[in-house]
């Protein structure tokens, strides 16, 4: 496993559980119907600084590790795999943007509309994670 290929695991296994965690107890507190009241942009927050700093120190803690494998500069098929992960991000990115107009149009609660945004954001970097791995593994 190259040196690129931990550090985008890494990313992705320390980024998933806060996140996942806080998205599912406010998707439950919206299908108990008990969801806007419950939602704080404050907490949003804490989730967001909470989950990137974990992130952050996942990454320092496995490139100590693993500092003399390699370096994370690209080569040609890397950069290739970066820039199929970064388009389908975009792609998922433009749709949260556009959900996201769409509820403002509707006339739903700023919380709600911060609370897509940041989904819609982590939602494309997982997801720009997830191609690159894919990429990788398979070899293109």
């Amino acid at each position: 496993m190259s040196f690129r290929e931990k550090m985008l695991w890494t990313a992705l296994l320390a980024g998933i559980p806060p996140f996942l965690w806080y998205f599912s107890a406010v998707g439950l507190s919206l299908a108990v119907g008990t969801g806007v009241e419950s939602m704080s942009i404050g907490r949003l927050v804490a989730v967001l600084i909470g989950g990137l700093i974990i992130m952050l120190i996942a990454v320092v803690v496995v490139s100590l590790l693993h500092r003399r494998e390699g370096t994370m500069v690209p080569d040609e098929r890397e950069h290739r795999i970066e820039s199929r992960g970064i388009t389908i991000s975009y792609h998922l990115l433009c749709t949260g943007v556009l959900i996201t107009i769409g509820a403002a149009w509707l006339g739903w609660s700023a919380v709600v509309i911060v609370h897509i945004v940041a989904f819609a954001f982590i939602i494309a970097e997982l997801t720009r994670v997830v191609v690159e791995l894919h990429g990788l593994r398979r070899g293109y």
